[in-house]
């Protein structure tokens, strides 16, 4: 991992990759290893976007994106490269819900008997629209669902109204923003790998994490790249020319390739001036943005509590919360709520609210957490499509333009909206650029650019 002050005399590159995230760093390892000259120019003052670990609470904090899996491929095919070793928290022994205003509690296990048949028969309907999940469009099922919310599904679905609360909150915290919003065929695709297994399905989308954390990884893939990594270099133009292709900075700085790969956050893409202008789809995409607007949240609370999960509606600030580990004879607890504009993380006493609908006692010493919402640089949290975006885009989103590469989790065929898509995309992506700059790529869109 090289970062460069000098580099606005290196103009020359064979591949610009904006965006130092796990999908900008794999392609830009890939890319130097098949021999291209690679620049990374990354907005922030580190690598890592949506992923971040930081020192928070007295602990080693993952502030976004966290969780991985062995039943995620792509980034397990990381963790064994790297030797990264891999954790979990205490395992959850009381669950607390809330259901028509009212909260309840059991064990863990009467919890999970009691709802199993009713989760699995639900998360099994994914089976019937993705049988190759890492196809998402291969059903023809499919077109007609992506028109459905998550929220229209589970109430045509004959739910009890105890029922329909419970995975109301379950599937709000997935989306990290509200059912109502967001594409049923999206949490599908998380579903689809778990073939219909409850326990498989908690496991690998909240059950494991990196013990050195995520940065332990993409410092791994970065020192792989061994790219020029130029930081606080915020893109705002990218021109075609019949040659190559010019990427500007907010400071006035410009480099040249032959290709560029733009990793940033859908909702953030059209913040980028292109010329010759994206395509309307990869344009009306962005303008929509996504169903992901929440908020993370970690809190240091009072005295040592029992593991425990807790689940509550999409109108609660905080919608899924659990116990993540112990420090001292304190509890760091981490939750997930619909809307960052309901709640400030960073804000004790809001914070202790949001838990206290769950247990009244309970009281926090500390809380913290990050913005991704009104982070310019991101302007969301992991991505969650809205109906009809997976069908109308994202065969669009995966078709470059000349030079113009995409490349992210959005837009990966398996798990959108995690380390491993984000890890998938910039695999796929990277290849396609090879071939684009060897000659072999023949589905490159050939839209008019200056011969200039």
């Amino acid at each position: 991992m090289k970062g460069d002050s000098s580099l606005e005399k290196l103009h020359n590159f064979d591949v610009i990759v904006v965006g130092g995230g796990f999908s900008g760093l794999t392609a830009a390892r890939e890319l130097r290893l098949l021999g291209h000259k690679v620049l990374v120019l990354e907005a922030r003052n580190r690598i890592g976007g949506r992923t971040w670990v930081d020192n928070r609470l007295g602990s080693d904090l993952e502030m976004g994106g966290t969780y991985v899996h062995w039943h995620q491929p792509h980034v397990w095919t990381e963790i064994t490269r790297y030797g990264l070793e891999i954790t979990s928290g205490p395992k959850a022994e009381k669950v607390y819900w809330i259901s028509d205003g009212k909260t309840y509690s059991t064990s863990t296990e009467e919890f999970k008997q009691k709802l199993r048949n009713t989760v699995e028969r639900l998360m099994s309907e994914s089976n019937k629209y993705l049988p190759l999940p890492y196809q998402p469009l291969n059903s023809p099922l499919m077109k007609e669902m992506d028109s459905i919310t998550a929220e229209k599904f589970m109430k045509d679905f004959g739910l009890t109204k105890e029922e329909y609360d419970i995975l109301h909150g379950w599937v709000t915290s997935d989306f990290c923003g509200a059912p109502g919003e967001g594409a049923v065929t999206q949490i599908f695709r998380w579903w689809a790998f778990s073939q219909g297994n409850w326990d498989t399905h908690s496991a690998s989308v909240s059950g494991y994490k990196l013990k050195q954390g995520t940065k332990a990884l993409i410092e791994a893939i970065a020192t792989d790249a061994d790219a020029h990594i130029q930081f606080l270099s915020i893109v705002n133009k990218i021109e075609q020319t019949e040659n190559r292709v010019q990427v500007m900075t907010t400071d006035g700085s410009t480099f040249i390739g032959k290709a560029v790969i733009v990793t940033v956050p859908l909702t953030t893409l059209q913040k980028i001036e292109f010329q010759p202008a994206l395509s309307l789809e990869k344009r009306a995409s962005s303008k929509e943005g996504q169903t992901s607007k929440g908020v993370k949240v970690w809190a240091k609370v009072k005295g040592k509590l029992e593991p425990f999960d807790a689940l509550a509606p999409g109108n609660y600030p905080l919608n899924s919360v659990h116990l993540d580990r112990y420090q001292g004879g304190d509890t760091i607890v981490v939750g997930f709520g619909p809307s960052a504009n309901w709640l400030d993380p960073s804000d004790k006493i809001a914070v202790e609210k949001a838990l206290q609908y769950w247990i009244p006692d309970i009281e926090v010493i500390e809380s913290t957490g990050h913005d991704w919402v009104n982070d310019e640089f991101s302007l969301e949290t992991w991505p969650m499509l809205k109906p009809n975006q997976l069908t109308s885009y994202h065969q669009e989103w995966n078709t470059p333009e000349n030079a113009v590469f995409l490349a992210g989790t959005t837009y990966a065929n398996g798990w959108a909206g995690f380390i491993d898509g984000a890890i998938e995309s910039g695999l796929t992506v990277s290849r396609r650029v090879h071939k684009f700059l060897t000659g072999e790529l023949t589905f490159s869109k050939r839209l008019p650019v200056s011969k200039g």
